[in-house]
């Protein structure tokens, strides 16, 4: 693992512009803090930072109490996020690679230790308690290698910031900026968390949605951002439950295009984006932003035929549930078949759907479906070269869409209306006003076998993949404590595979 000593000089990538002014991104040297040789003078100039990033300051030098305790619950926050989820999600799987004793033993066990280092600078006394004694102390504790005087005079002691307090203070403000920027670059990213929070505290899986009782909830949040967020989803679930039933006879749910054309279907899954989903999203890359989340609700088709691919992709087109006007065109992506001549069923099963909704019985001539194939193929794989993270090894059709989503206010209490409740139901009597909203989804539709060689099996599955995302995140904000290195992905890759045989 690296390391460095005490006089190295700090290269850490700064993302915290929470706090705001940055002079040099490479190292922390604010440019507010350029003449503080004082702790009186460097909190007050901290507090001016802190007021050029949206908090509310008393004549630009003073952060108000109430909003300390407002910057106080981001670092929570941070350290939710840290110790809740993503240590412990990369331990775990660290610990699983150690297991096959693969020659990346050294490697993992390197990684396991630093997390453990990491942890336990956190969580020392001493620096909880700085950290929690006023917000800005984070700020002046990752300055201080360009500043070392910022905590001269704090508690009439000319107190110097130790190389690992600088290095982690500097990291845990990148973690509060990632969450900070849920809320403010998307007020809808932000009403998503807020849901994924109430929905855990329904012990509602955010991986079952399909299933949850939208037609009769038993609670409702009590927040408008969660109140805003449930009724986007619980109106596109009202959307689509309009076509799919359980049919006794096959033993499988179907998809019914009211005109003749019926696809079966295995299951149906689903999964709303978690708040920690999105901060990793957002921290494995720089470019993340927060209104770039696309697939804040995953809904999956697991059909019985994979020749249906192509029939469930229309019939949903014509129910309403993918409309070419908001289907984002670059997303569109087929790795379920390898070569034309395999989706020559399909083009056959959705030139025969499109003959039965318009009333005819048409059976296409091979020559044409060759060439319909071909069209279908090339038309459909494109995209996947530029989609590598979602199409890399995984065999599904999937594309990403922009749901229209009204929603509906009293007239007279401004309250919302929530889709499942009597008042909603009786919204033309008491009076509305409606709102217009979009709901990021990605949809895929994949089959049995498909599905479960490609999304449940090796280096592509889930867990897999979410390791090797929150790597990236660990790589980016604790760089100076932790690398495992993304040209080892290769060799990790392959020892995935083993973890998911």
């Amino acid at each position: 693992m690296e390391t460095r000593p005490d006089n190295e000089p700090v290269s850490q990538e700064l993302h915290h512009e929470i706090f705001g002014s940055i002079l040099d991104r490479n190292q922390m040297n604010p440019y507010l803090l350029l003449k503080a040789d004082t702790y009186e003078t460097a909190l007050r100039q901290a507090a001016r930072m802190m007021g050029n990033r949206g908090f509310d300051t008393l004549g630009g030098y003073e952060l108000a109490e109430s909003e300390s305790k407002r910057a106080i619950k981001y670092i929570e926050h941070a350290y939710m996020y840290c110790f809740n989820f993503l240590f412990p999600s990369l331990k775990g799987h660290l610990e699983k690679l150690m297991d096959l004793k693969s020659p990346n033993y050294d490697l993992y066990k390197e990684c396991v230790d630093a997390i453990g280092d990491i942890s336990s600078v956190m969580n020392k006394a001493p620096f909880r308690e700085m950290v929690f004694e006023d917000p800005r102390h984070l700020l002046l504790m990752a300055s201080s290698l360009k500043y070392p005087s910022v905590f001269h005079g704090y508690k009439n002691n000319d107190m110097d910031i130790p190389t690992q307090w600088q290095q982690t203070a500097c990291s845990i403000l990148k973690v509060a900026y990632l969450i900070k920027s849920i809320e403010e670059d998307s007020q809808d990213m932000n009403d998503y968390s807020h849901l994924g929070l109430f929905l855990r505290m329904e012990e509602q899986s955010l991986n079952d949605l399909y299933n949850y009782e939208w037609d009769n909830p038993q609670h409702l949040p009590e927040s408008e951002p969660a109140q805003r967020a449930f009724v986007k989803i619980s109106t596109f679930f009202h959307k689509l439950k309009e076509s799919v039933n359980y049919n006794k006879d096959k033993r499988c749910l179907v998809f019914n295009s009211g005109d003749g054309v019926i696809v079966d279907i295995a299951r149906i899954e689903s999964r709303l984006k978690s708040p920690e989903s999105m901060f990793t999203k957002l921290g494995k890359t720089v470019e993340g932003e927060a209104h770039n989340i696309r697939d804040v609700l995953a809904i999956t088709f697991i059909i019985k035929n994979r020749e249906d691919t192509l029939k469930l992709f229309h019939v949903l087109q014509k129910q309403g549930v993918i409309l070419q006007e908001n289907t984002i065109s670059q997303s569109i992506t087929q790795t379920l078949f390898d070569r034309p001549s395999e989706m020559i069923e399909a083009v056959r099963n959705l030139i025969v759907s499109l003959s039965k909704s318009e009333g005819k019985t048409e059976e296409p001539d091979e020559k044409g479906l060759r060439e319909y194939a071909e069209k279908f193929y090339e038309a459909l794989s494109m995209n996947a070269a530029q989609n590598p993270h979602s199409s890399l090894g995984h065999r599904k059709f999937q594309c990403k869409l922009n749901f229209s989503i009204p929603i509906h206010r009293n007239a007279k209490t401004n309250k919302i209306m929530v889709p499942g409740t009597e008042e909603y139901l009786k919204r033309e009597e008491t009076g509305k006003r409606t709102e217009q909203h979009t709901l990021a989804i990605e949809l895929r539709i994949s089959d049995e076998d498909s599905w479960r060689s490609s999304e449940q099996k090796g280096d592509s599955h889930h867990d897999a993949y979410k390791f090797r995302q929150l790597v990236s995140v660990m790589n980016r904000v604790f760089r100076k404590s932790f690398q495992l290195p993304e040209e080892k992905f290769t060799e990790l890759r392959e020892d995935q595979k083993k973890l998911f045989p």
